[in-house]
Formats: C-alpha cells, structure tokens, sequence
C-alpha cells in the first residue's frame, strides 16, 4: 500500500512539474476552492423571489466564498500571464489555429501531445481561466444586485449559474485529461 501511495505522489509530482512552485499551490488552492464552491452550490435554494431573510449560512458562505474567489481567481489569472503570453494561451485570437489542429491529429491516434505554448493544452488552459473569471464575475454581480435590492435577481442569476456550467465542464474535462496523462505516466 506505501509503494502505491508514493508511486501517486510521483505521479502528481509529474503532472505538475512544468509549473513553477507558485503556481503549483495557485492551481491546487484553485481547485479545492472551485470544488468548495460547487459543493456549497448544491445546499443553496436561492430562487428567482429570494429575500435577505431567507438566506442560510450556507448561501452566505458560497456567496462570500465566491467573492474571495474572485479575488484569488484574479491573482492566478495574472501570475500565468507574467509567466505566459496572451498568445500562448489564446492563439485563436489572433487566427494562430496550427498548433491546435496538430494537437487534435495527435488525439485522435490515441496519443496525447504534448503541452507546448499555443497548443491544445495551452488553449484549455487560458479558456478555464475565462471560465474560471466569467463564473466568478456573474457570480459577484448577482450578489451586488442581490445584496443592493434585497431580493435576487433571476436574469443575473440565470447568467450566473450558465457560467457556471462551463467551470463545471472545464474541472471534468481538465480532470479527466489529468487521470489520462497520469495513467500514460504510470504505464512508462
């Protein structure tokens, strides 16, 4: 049983061993935040007709909880981009589609590429930070408007919780391809 629970700490070792030590606990507190947030999600019954008064403890510890995240959310948005370019994690923005393409070759023999700038990867990375923020920003705003008006607004709630869906997406997805590297890891 110890040899297999080192063997996993060599795994995740691996999987993180690009990133540079900051990052490494940005991304681990990221996660376990997100996951907080979605697991406080799931006990709120915040409606479109809400008022102050029927919030639970749990409402406000996902509502303070995401404003926190917001500001946490924002700092790790900016310690990858001093790190990375803008067009390393967005090369569809300037039309730069090849490496993308290449990499989506490569998944479908099975294979999985390798992480390189303006690659698939890179790419779902710079879109789970978006994801991360839009989730985060809806979020921030319902509680302005909700905390400002006394009552919840349904269309900023709405907005929000759809936001929400595509971080949901990313955490699956972005796990998913996680297990996958560590599986190919294991194998070697």
């Amino acid at each position: 049983m110890k040899n297999s629970s080192n063997k996993a700490l060599q795994g995740l070792s691996y999987l993180f061993s690009h990133l540079p030590s900051a990052e490494k606990w940005l991304h681990f507190t990221t996660i376990c935040w997100v996951l907080l947030q979605l697991l406080t999600s799931s006990g709120m019954h915040v409606k479109g007709d809400t008022t102050a008064a029927g919030l639970t403890w749990i409402d406000y510890t996902h509502m303070y909880g995401g404003l926190g995240l917001l500001m946490f959310a924002t700092v790790f948005f900016v310690v990858v981009l001093s790190r990375r370019k803008v067009t390393d994690l967005y090369p569809w923005l300037s039309g730069n589609v090849g490496r993308i393409i290449e990499d989506i070759k490569v998944l479908l023999t099975f294979k999985l590429p390798e992480a390189r700038p303006a690659g698939l990867a890179a790419t779902i990375e710079g879109l789970g930070l978006l994801a991360l923020l839009l989730a985060a920003v809806t979020g921030t705003l319902w509680m302005i408007s909700f905390l400002s008006n006394n009552t919840s607004d349904p269309d900023f709630l709405a907005i929000h919780k759809t936001a929400v869906g595509a971080i949901e997406a990313y955490v699956w997805g972005h796990g998913l391809f996680a297990l996958f590297h560590l599986l190919t890891w294991w194998r070697r």
